[in-house]
């Protein structure tokens, strides 16, 4: 009896399973793609499409603005916009900016671009989506973007933990992430230095900037500090 039993939850059991699975439909996404060439839109579904490296055609277009040249002024600069189910592109905002000047010029070249470019795809329907940008100015190939980056970083860090002036630490991260902006160190230390100082939302910007480049490190401080206190405020509020 109880191996009939067994037998027919068994049997119930992989007849859901198998019903589920005829039930789920696939979702297949895909980011948008510089492809280089006009019309390139109209091949959303074409796989065998020859794509030419944004990298390469920004760089032989960008010029280095020439008082931050002059300055000696350098970083990486990091730009996000939408391509359009058409390939155009709109939307462009400033995620880490080195200058104005560096900021405008980025944004000059991404623009010719526009209609130069395989939308993204959710189930093979073109979709507008957010793509991301990043290039590094510098004035020599021996300047070292990183040790700089980690030397605000070690200055900051003084700053905030053994001085306690999370306002002047706040100076040195600045000066790193200009340099290295997806530094998920640099990123969380920031954060903690504005929040020092009352700057809430700057604070959460930066954490939720680690977890937007795929980081955890500031999941606990964004579910104690960002969205739990935040659900609190919105309480309070209901209360009032």
């Amino acid at each position: 009896m109880k191996t009939k039993l067994f037998l027919l939850f068994a049997g119930l059991l992989l007849s859901v399973v198998a019903f589920s699975q005829e039930n789920i439909e696939e979702v297949r996404v895909s980011p948008p793609e510089f492809a280089g060439f006009k019309g390139a839109a109209l091949l959303i579904n074409e796989a065998n499409v020859e794509l030419q490296s944004l990298n390469d055609y920004v760089i032989k277009r960008l010029e280095y603005p020439t008082t931050d040249a002059q300055d000696f002024r350098e970083g990486k600069e990091v730009i996000q916009f939408t391509v359009q189910p058409d390939g155009t592109l709109s939307n462009f905002v400033v995620i880490n900016s080195v200058s104005s000047a560096m900021d405008e010029e980025v944004i000059r070249v991404l623009r010719t671009t526009s209609g130069l470019w395989k939308p993204g795809c959710n189930n093979r329907e073109a979709v507008a989506m957010d793509k991301e940008f990043a290039v590094t100015f510098k004035l020599a190939e021996s300047s070292d973007l990183k040790s700089q980056a980690t030397n605000y970083f070690i200055k900051g860090n003084k700053q905030l933990l053994l001085k306690q002036n999370p306002k002047r630490a706040i100076r040195h991260f600045n000066r790193g992430i200009v340099l290295l902006p997806n530094e998920k160190c640099l990123l969380l230390a920031r954060g903690m230095s504005r929040y020092e100082v009352g700057d809430k939302e700057g604070a959460c910007r930066d954490w939720n900037r680690i977890k937007a480049l795929g980081g955890f490190e500031s999941d606990e401080l964004l579910d104690n500090y960002c969205e739990m206190s935040g659900y609190a405020d919105m309480l309070k509020t209901v209360k009032e």
